[in-house]
């Protein structure tokens, strides 16, 4: 195989390719709008092979082959456009078919996306900066980089942090819970095996809002939790009316009516990762939980239900395997965020705090709630439930390194500490 490799990339006009958008994509189209024709028609440098020689100085070095032949090839990302450098040496501004036919392979093999990495503050860079937290891949286009699970979302290289516009969600309502009432919990006839039942229902991947369901069925010996539910629903029909007692058929109303409100309404506060537009609608549901979750706690027999489509409750009975008996909380817990120096970098975390103390594993997967083992707890407003449903969309922790730390104070720190408190911890050894 024979290699061009006699010109630098000094001595070589460099060849400059225009991107989609600010956000560095780059496609086959709009690539091939921006060649000549000519090149078009004789494209016979595809599918290039792209090996990795260096990365240094913010420019990127590849061997580029194809047909026996190959050719040297720089990247470099500069005032916001690719710059490409071919050794082939063709002495003009005009993207030559060996750079044309390497762009295609990176675009097919990393996708559209790819070129942003390569930005001076990109995955890239910070890759060869910080090894001990990327991983690096070589392959046929060339070089790829990873940011390693443990970071979570890092700030400047993931979507669901850039796109996330937190002044929105800072100023969605604050509300706060009415007392609960505190009553001795009665909640079937203890000469009856039967009782009436509520499941909490948590939707698959939030696609709708949580609801309540009643549903009768049979009890357990010791008459402690139900052993065999009936069809859902069944707990507002009146043929099991004489299992009643105090506060459910107000709590059956309850249940329904907030089914209504939330039917229509997707689970997502967030869509593609920004707040949606909080309408009546969301804002009567949240208040509808916090009536209705002081007569939830009243009852004995409280179960989450995992649920894929609301079609179900119409003709099966709730499947065993996705019951768990829960208790929920009469306390509302309380956001904190936490800032840790790493080193390298700081991460940021949210705490859920209950009477002043944070919640060990918790979960925030289910709109509105927190979790912690079989206790839920009702978040206190729709811009605690949207931040906690942002943080858990993100992966629970982002990631900043230092050399984006002013740009994350300004983007995000300094936009949560005027709602939030943020605790400072430093765990770097000097």
């Amino acid at each position: 195989m024979t290699t061009r490799s006699n010109l630098t990339p000094e001595n070589i006009t460099p060849c400059i390719i225009r991107f989609q958008n600010k956000d560095y994509q780059l496609s086959a189209e709009q690539l091939r709008k921006q060649i000549g024709k000519k090149i078009v028609a004789d494209d016979n440098w595809y599918p290039a092979t792209l090996k990795f020689v260096s990365f240094k100085g913010s420019k990127l070095q590849l061997v580029n082959s194809c047909n026996k032949l190959s050719y040297k090839l720089f990247l470099q990302i500069l005032e916001g456009r690719l710059q490409a450098t071919c050794s082939c040496g063709n002495g003009s501004a005009v993207i030559c078919n060996h750079v044309y036919g390497a762009l295609r392979t990176i675009i097919w093999e990393l996708g559209e996306r790819y070129f942003e990495k390569l930005q001076p503050d990109g995955a890239i860079p910070l890759a060869f900066a910080h090894k001990n937290y990327f991983d690096k891949k070589e392959c046929k286009a060339g070089l790829d980089v990873s940011v390693r699970p443990e970071l979570g979302s890092v700030f400047k290289l993931d979507q669901r942090l850039a796109s996330v516009d937190l002044s929105l969600m800072l100023i969605l309502p604050v509300s706060v819970s009415a007392p609960f009432i505190s009553l001795s919990p009665k909640t079937y006839k203890d000469a009856l095996d039967e009782a009436i039942g509520y499941l909490l229902i948590i939707p698959f991947r939030n696609r709708f809002l949580p609801f309540v369901v009643p549903c009768a069925g049979k009890l357990i010996k010791s008459k402690t939790g139900i052993k065999t539910f009936y069809n859902f629903l069944s707990g507002a029909k009146k043929q099991y009316n004489h299992l009643l007692a105090d506060g459910q058929k107000e709590l059956n109303t309850a249940c329904f009516e907030l089914w209504k409100l939330t039917e229509k309404l997707s689970g997502y506060l967030l869509e593609d990762h920004e707040v949606k537009k909080i309408t009546d609608n969301r804002l009567l549901v949240f208040d509808a939980w916090h009536k209705i979750i002081a007569l939830l706690k009243q009852q004995s027999f409280v179960y989450s239900y995992f649920l894929y489509r609301t079609e179900e409750l119409k003709k099966d009975r709730p499947a065993k395997g996705r019951t768990r008996q829960i208790q929920i909380a009469s306390e509302t817990p309380e956001l904190r965020f936490v800032l840790t120096d790493c080193g390298a970098f700081y991460q940021l975390a949210m705490d859920v705090l209950v009477k002043g103390e944070p919640l060990t594993d918790y979960e925030a997967d289910t709109t509105f709630f927190v979790s912690q083992g079989l206790t839920i707890y009702l978040l206190s407003s729709l811009r605690d439930a949207a931040i906690a449903q942002w943080m858990e969309h993100s992966g629970g922790i982002l990631t900043v390194f230092k050399e984006h730390f002013s740009q994350f104070v300004q983007d995000i720190l300094n936009p949560i500490r005027q709602c939030y408190a943020v605790k400072m911890v430093n765990r770097h050894s000097k």
